[in-house]
């Protein structure tokens, strides 16, 4: 009898195998069954390796819960990494407040995202408008 790597069978007579569905083990059965579309979601999640981007995004809907809604309406998450994020406000003078208050930025989006593992604040002001047409201004001909 030929073991069944054997490779002298044919690539037909393996792929033309039919499986029997009552021998499946429980883990098997269950992965066929119907679940609810958040825990797949969680479990892809999970599987992929997404634990920091999920709790990114959860951290920018409760957002203007965490640091409340007047302050998250002049701020904006840029970006998170290596435990830094990066936050950037919508005038200069925003920034300046809240480079004041980053401890106390820091203390609260540290309890409200525990798992993202936020080690720094850094408050960048906004970036800088570019007038249209500027290039074409020579140096001297401004007005």
């Amino acid at each position: 009898m030929t073991s069944p790597k054997d490779p002298g069978k044919s690539l037909l007579q393996r792929l033309s195998r039919k499986t029997n569905f009552r021998s499946r083990s429980v883990n098997q059965q269950k992965s066929r069954d119907p679940q609810l579309l958040g825990e797949a979601l969680d479990e892809f999640v999970d599987q992929v390796g997404w634990q920091n981007q999920k709790s990114l995004a959860q951290l920018h809907t409760k957002f203007p819960e965490v640091v409340g809604e007047e302050t998250a309406a002049h701020l904006v998450i840029e970006r998170f990494e290596n435990g830094e994020l990066i936050l950037r406000a919508d005038s200069t003078s925003w920034a300046t407040q809240l480079k004041y208050l980053t401890p106390v930025l820091l203390e609260k989006l540290q309890a409200a995202a525990p798992d993202l593992g936020i080690s720094n604040i850094k408050v960048l002001p906004p970036t800088g408008r570019k007038t249209p047409g500027g290039w074409r201004i020579r140096e001297g001909k401004r007005r």
